[in-house]
């Protein structure tokens, strides 16, 4: 693990605890969450597997649960101590799973998801490109990954590169073997965060 990385994982390891009480919540996450959920049914998933990648404590999937609710849910987050509060949370309900592990290396078997999700992590991932062809790995044919992070403005765009504007992030997807049907930017969000809606 790079030194970055591991700086990051410290600070998610210890956000943890309070993550949940974080003013980020209602402001970004809550909204996000709702808008990833609304586009994964515009595009007509009915899903058996449900996968988030960068999960923090579960608070997308259980959402999910409630729109999918014979779905089972897997959460995946790099930080061990997001992962354990998940856990801790969602105590006996088996539907849900959660592991601890890098995007680019995900802990499941070539096609056994119908939906991956990521919301305002994918500017985290360590290896983005590696990370997309991940979720393609695992997504079963004709699933669906819907992927939300923050769209920069244009001046910064030279600068926050990690975080790709819509043609750069078409070009990713379409480079890991996705079909992109539509991308999207809530207007309850700003127009700040960009929701890409691809097909395997």
């Amino acid at each position: 693990m790079s030194p970055r990385a591991e700086l990051g994982q410290a600070h998610f390891d210890r956000w943890a605890f309070t993550y949940d009480r974080s003013p980020l919540q209602p402001i970004l996450f809550r909204p996000t969450h709702a808008a990833v959920i609304s586009a994964a049914r515009d595009a007509g998933v009915r899903p058996q597997d449900v996968l988030d990648v960068g999960c923090g404590t579960g608070a997308l999937l259980e959402r999910a649960a409630s729109t999918w609710p014979n779905a089972h849910l897997v959460g995946i987050d790099a930080s061990e101590q997001m992962a354990a509060k998940a856990r801790s949370k969602h105590a006996g309900d088996s539907r849900y799973r959660f592991e601890v592990a890098d995007a680019a290396a995900l802990p499941l078997p070539d096609g056994s998801v119908d939906l991956a999700l990521s919301t305002i992590s994918f500017h985290h991932w360590s290896d983005q490109a590696g990370g997309v062809r991940e979720v393609a790995r695992v997504l079963r044919a004709s699933g669906v990954f819907v992927l939300a992070d923050i769209r920069p403005p244009w001046l910064l765009r030279p600068v926050m590169g990690r975080f790709y504007a819509e043609q750069s992030r078409r070009r990713l997807l379409d480079a890991a073997g996705y079909t992109v049907i539509e991308q999207r930017r809530p207007l309850r969000l700003g127009g700040h965060v960009l929701i890409s809606v691809s097909r395997r």
